[in-house]
């Protein structure tokens, strides 16, 4: 015949169940819990993600209204004024048509630059290569010499590529313009093994990307995570005092 437990067995036994019970339920919630932070982050770049590509596609649609019909009428007031200062009788008349007729040359041409600015007609029609061109010539109006050299052709890049690497270096060139004090800055486009390669690099002042600012900034949060939607990757090697090299590359077979 066998003893019955003593109570100190079997409460030894009622704290062990209750200590694998809370283990058990613990391990449950933290599991849980991570569970619902993933599929959170994840919908948090969804949106993110989603949020960029339609920011991107209403750039694209007022530049082509600022471009095909405010200008176009603008356009239109300027040929009208031109008539009337041909026709025009008074003696002041003409002199002050003039003026106005300079004074919407100008209103035009400041909207084709804000709506190339939004979006440039370039990237659709003749591809990458050919804005980057046009993006360098527009720096170095303002005072940055930018050398651009390619060796990819306009119909190679798919859209969303073109799209992501041109902000790349748009914003890449913005930040050695201002902040670096270089006078001259390089962008270089290319092929690797099964995607695009490009790189903006310039001489200046540099800085350290480690710095909470750097970090923090949303210029570069939103080119990694315009990268992210091509499955992309962003990469930014700066020193202080030696000039900063910005590095985007995408895959190419898996763009869209």
């Amino acid at each position: 015949m066998v003893d019955p437990a003593s109570p100190i067995d079997q409460l030894w036994w009622v704290f062990l169940t209750g200590t694998l019970v809370a283990l058990i339920l613990s391990a449950a919630f933290i599991a849980s819990m991570i569970i619902q932070q993933r599929r959170y982050v994840a919908t948090t770049r969804q949106f993110g993600g989603r949020l960029l590509l339609a920011q991107e596609e209403e750039r694209a649609w007022v530049a082509r209204e600022l471009h095909d019909d405010l200008i176009q009428r603008v356009a239109m007031l300027g040929h009208e004024l031109s008539e009337l200062e041909r026709l025009g009788t008074g003696s002041d008349e003409p002199l002050r048509l003039a003026g106005i007729r300079e004074e919407l040359h100008d209103l035009a041409g400041e909207i084709r630059r804000i709506a190339h600015r939004m979006h440039p007609a370039v990237l659709d029609h003749l591809g990458l290569p050919a804005a980057l061109l046009q993006l360098g010539a527009e720096f170095g109006a303002q005072g940055l010499d930018v050398r651009v050299e390619t060796s990819v052709s306009g119909d190679e890049v798919p859209r969303a590529v073109a799209t992501c690497f041109y902000r790349v270096a748009q914003e890449s060139l913005r930040n050695a313009l201002r902040h670096s004090g270089s006078r001259q800055a390089d962008v270089k486009l290319e092929r690797d093994a099964g995607g695009l390669s490009l790189v903006v690099a310039d001489a200046g002042a540099g800085f350290d990307p480690e710095a909470p600012a750097a970090l923090s900034g949303l210029g570069l949060t939103s080119l990694r995570e315009r990268l992210r939607l091509v499955q992309g990757r962003l990469a930014i090697r700066s020193v202080p005092g030696r000039g900063t090299t910005v590095s985007a590359w995408a895959p190419l077979e898996h763009a869209s």
